[in-house]
C-alpha cells in the first residue's frame, strides 16, 4: 500500500469520527441526552473500540457536550435548578456504581445489558407518547 492511500484512510477516518461527534452532539443538544446513546455503538463499530472503552469514552464525550449544552441551556435560563440539585445527588452515588459494574463485567454482558436498555427505553417512549 503507498503512502498516500494510507493517508487516505487516516483522513476518512477522522472525518468519520469527527462526524460521529457531530451526529452525538447534535443528538445530546436537541434532547437534552441521548447523544452517548448514538455514540456507544458507533464507537463500536466505526471506530472499532472494544465494549468498556467505547463506554468510557462515551462517557467522557457526553460529559463535555453536556457541558456545552448547558451553557446555552443557563444562557437562555431554561432549566430548574432545585431538580439539578436534587438529581446530582443521586447521579454522583449512581455513576460510581455504575463505574464499577462497567468495570467488572464482561464485554458481552454490558453489549446486552445496553441493549435492552435502548429497547426498554424505546418501548416506554412509545407508550408515553
Amino acid at each position: 500500500m503507498t503512502k498516500n492511500n494510507e493517508k487516505k484512510k487516516v483522513i476518512l477516518k477522522y472525518v468519520k469520527l469527527v462526524l460521529i461527534g457531530l451526529f452525538s452532539g447534535a443528538v445530546n443538544g436537541f434532547f437534552g441526552t441521548g447523544g452517548g446513546l448514538a455514540l456507544v455503538p458507533l464507537c463500536r463499530y466505526v471506530a472499532n473500540l472494544e465494549t468498556k472503552k467505547a463506554h468510557a469514552t462515551t462517557l467522557t464525550c457526553v460529559w463535555l457536550m453536556c457541558i456545552c449544552g448547558s451553557i446555552v441551556y443557563f444562557a437562555h435560563n431554561v432549566f430548574d435548578i432545585k431538580l439539578i440539585l436534587v438529581c446530582l445527588v443521586g447521579s454522583i452515588f449512581g455513576s460510581l456504581i455504575g463505574t464499577r459494574l462497567l468495570k467488572n463485567l464482561k464485554n458481552n454482558v454490558i453489549d446486552l445489558i445496553f441493549s435492552l436498555v435502548l429497547v426498554t427505553a424505546g418501548v416506554i417512549m412509545i407508550v408515553i407518547n
